[in-house]
C-alpha cells in the first residue's frame, strides 16, 4: 500500500523492532535511556506482547542508534534482520509457488511488515527486481542504514529460497562502498554492487521460474490472508485512534497532552482532532479508555497501594485517583 509520508509516519508497527534493537544496544538503564530519547516509548512498553508504536517512533530510534554507533551497526544486531521477526511476510514469501512468486510477495507486502519503506516490482529483459525505497523523510546517513538492514533480511530470505544459485543474484545500493565495506561484504553471499542507479534486488528471470524449496499452497494462502487483513486498518482512520493510545500508555505515568501527541504522529493538533472525529472518538475518552485499563490490571493485581497507582498513572494524589476509579468501576473497586 502506496500511501502518503505523513500516512506512513503514523502507521502503527510492532515493537518487536525496538525491542531487539533496545536490547543489542542498550546495555545498562543509561544507554537505553538514551536509545529511546524522543521516541515517546518508556522500556516497560517494549516487554508488552502485541505492543505497537508508529513508525515515526521508530525511525528516532534508528536514527539515535546511527549517531552513537555509525552507519553499519545493523551488522550488530543480527536479530533485527532476521527472518524469525518478520511473521507472515517470511510465510508468505518462503511458501510462494516460484520464486517469481516469492518475489511478487515481497514487493506486495514488503511495506504491511515495515511501513518505512515502498517496494516497486520491476521486470527488465533478463530480471525480475524489486526496487526499495524510504517511504518516509531519512536523512542520507539513516536511510543507507536502514537499507543495510533491509537489505540483510532480503538476503536471508533468498539465500534460502535460491540455495546455491543465491551468487547469482544482485543487491545494489546507490551510493558509493562505506568505509569499513571490508565488514560488510562476508554477510553476503550474493553479488553486490554499489554507485547503482537505485535500491535493487536483482534475480535473473531463469531462476525465477524455479519452485521454491518451501512450496505450500495452502499455507502461503494462509498468510497472505493474514497479510491482508493487517492492511486494512491501514486505510482506515480508526488506526490513528490507536497509535494515540499506544503513545499514551508509553508515556505514562507522564499524562500525554493532544499538541504533542499530534507532533509524535507528524500532524497538527487541528488534523489530529479532525482524524480521531471521522474515526469516532476523541482524543479525552482515548486517554480515559487507557487509564481505566490500565487501572483494572494494577487492581486485579493487587499488589500496589492506592498512592502507587496514582503515580503509575499520572494523578497528583490518590484521591483522585479513587474518584476515577469510582466513575469507571464502583464503589467497590479499591482496597481500604
Amino acid at each position: 500500500m502506496q500511501g502518503s509520508e505523513a500516512d506512513a509516519l503514523r502507521t502503527p508497527v510492532s515493537v518487536s523492532y525496538a525491542r531487539a534493537l533496545v536490547r543489542a544496544f542498550g546495555k545498562t538503564r543509561g544507554e537505553r535511556d538514551e536509545l529511546l530519547q524522543g521516541t515517546a516509548i518508556q522500556q516497560d512498553v517494549l516487554d508488552q506482547p502485541g505492543a505497537h508504536m508508529p513508525v515515526s517512533s521508530l525511525m528516532i530510534l534508528a536514527a539515535n542508534i546511527t549517531r552513537r554507533h555509525g552507519e553499519l551497526w545493523p551488522l550488530s544486531a543480527a536479530a533485527v534482520w532476521s527472518t524469525s521477526l518478520q511473521g507472515a511476510l517470511d510465510v508468505a514469501t518462503r511458501t510462494a509457488p516460484t520464486i517469481a512468486d516469492a518475489l511478487n510477495t515481497g514487493a506486495r507486502f514488503g511495506s504491511t511488515r515495515a511501513p518505512f519503506i515502498r517496494n516497486r516490482l520491476r521486470t527488465t529483459p533478463r530480471s525480475i527486481q524489486i526496487e526499495i525505497s524510504p517511504a518516509v523523510a531519512m536523512d542520507a546517513a539513516l536511510w543507507r542504514t536502514v537499507a543495510l538492514a533491509v537489505s540483510l533480511n532480503v538476503h536471508a530470505v533468498y539465500a534460502q529460497l535460491l540455495e546455491d544459485a543465491i551468487d547469482q543474484a544482485t543487491l545494489q545500493f546507490p551510493w558509493p562502498p562505506p568505509a569499513g565495506v571490508e565488514r560488510l561484504m562476508p554477510y553476503y553471499s550474493c553479488a553486490v554492487k554499489f554507485n547503482a542507479a537505485a535500491f535493487i534486488f536483482d534475480v535473473p528471470k531463469q531462476l525465477c521460474a524455479r519452485a521454491s524449496p518451501f512450496a505450500d499452497p495452502e499455507l502461503h494462502a494462509k498468510a497472505i490472508e493474514a497479510l491482508e487483513e493487517i492492511e486494512k486498518p491501514r486505510s482506515d482512520t480508526a488506526a490513528l485512534a490507536r497509535i494515540v493510545e499506544s503513545l499514551i500508555a508509553a508515556r505514562l505515568p507522564q499524562r500525554l497532552g493532544e499538541e504533542e501527541a499530534a507532533r509524535l504522529v507528524g500532524t497538527s493538533r487541528r488534523t489530529l482532532v479532525r482524524r480521531l472525529a471521522e474515526a469516532g472518538c476523541a482524543f479525552r475518552p482515548l486517554l480515559d479508555g487507557v487509564l481505566r485499563e490500565r487501572a483494572r490490571t494494577m487492581l486485579a493485581a493487587g499488589t500496589q497501594s492506592r498512592d502507587e497507582m496514582a503515580a503509575a498513572l499520572g494523578y497528583t494524589d490518590a484521591t483522585s485517583f479513587s474518584r476515577a476509579c469510582r466513575r469507571w468501576f464502583g464503589d467497590k473497586s479499591l482496597r481500604s
